[in-house]
């Protein structure tokens, strides 16, 4: 979170007296007018200085792992909904999923990994139902956890799986989208917004040679939370208690066959 904040403070992201980055305002007056306060190539050298001066620490730094334990109150809800949201996505996505992927030290991991092949591997930002969030804020972290990466594989003492390529993908329900007023509340997509989105994605993925794509969930929070009652009530406990899942507790609409295409830096 540190790293996040130098980033944001030495980058002149200022528009109309509001951060692109940081304040929805911003972000909505850009999905309206088009016009980025700063580049690209701007973004990536401030990334890239940040993550320089606070280079990756840790003897475990991108070791994948696999966690499934979250935590429930005694209302049967979740305690932390994305945390919960993120064991659900990967205990469903068993074989090729990770999850808390350590990539800075100091607590910073990536959500969710996935190992697509041999030599290509996504990093998968999470964001909830609902967040102060924005998608640039998204976005900006995942860049930050590609450069961090970028940063360790030039240690060669250091033992990790190296990928060839890596793409960057921002996850949330439908719900966070429409908080942004990318989809309408019928999940409908907004064409000239998406466009929009798409050729800002288009010239980040350019400048820091990845790809950057925007997913949707179609999952509501009460829907959710009834799934996750349902695992508290099957394990017969009481009060705030640590829950692990087990392989059959899955959530058909979080199979990434059903994950919605919302913008890629791939259609512009």
């Amino acid at each position: 979170m540190a790293i996040i904040k130098e980033i944001i403070h030495q980058l002149d992201a200022k528009k109309d007296g509001y951060c692109q980055i940081t304040h929805k305002r911003a972000w909505l007056n850009y999905l309206a007018d088009g016009e980025l306060a700063f580049n690209p190539a701007d973004l990536r050298r401030t990334i890239e200085s940040v993550v320089n001066k606070n280079k990756p620490q840790g003897t475990k730094l991108f070791c994948p792992e696999q966690h499934f334990n979250f935590t429930m109150t005694a209302d049967k809800v979740p305690y932390r909904p994305e945390e919960a949201l993120e064991r659900f996505i990967v205990n469903t996505h068993r074989e090729h999923f990770c999850n808390q992927i350590s990539i800075g030290g100091r607590k910073e991991s990536i959500d969710i990994g996935i190992k697509e092949s041999s030599d290509r591997f996504t990093f998968v930002e999470l964001k909830p139902w609902a967040s102060t969030n924005s998608p640039m804020y998204a976005v900006v972290e995942c860049l930050k956890n590609l450069v961090q990466y970028r940063t360790i594989l030039k240690d060669d003492s250091r033992k990790i799986e190296r990928f060839k390529t890596v793409d960057l993908m921002l996850l949330a329900p439908f719900s966070y989208y429409c908080q942004y007023e990318m989809v309408d509340e019928k999940c409908n997509y907004n064409k000239s917004i998406a466009l929009t989105v798409s050729r800002l994605l288009g010239d980040i993925g350019d400048t820091f040679e990845t790809t950057v794509t925007l997913m949707a969930l179609k999952i509501e929070r009460n829907k959710f939370d009834e799934e996750c009652a349902q695992i508290y009530d099957a394990r017969k406990v009481t009060g705030q208690k640590m829950i692990e899942l087990n392989q059959t507790d899955t959530i058909p609409s979080l199979k990434r066959d059903r994950w919605h295409l919302v913008a890629t830096s791939g259609n512009r």
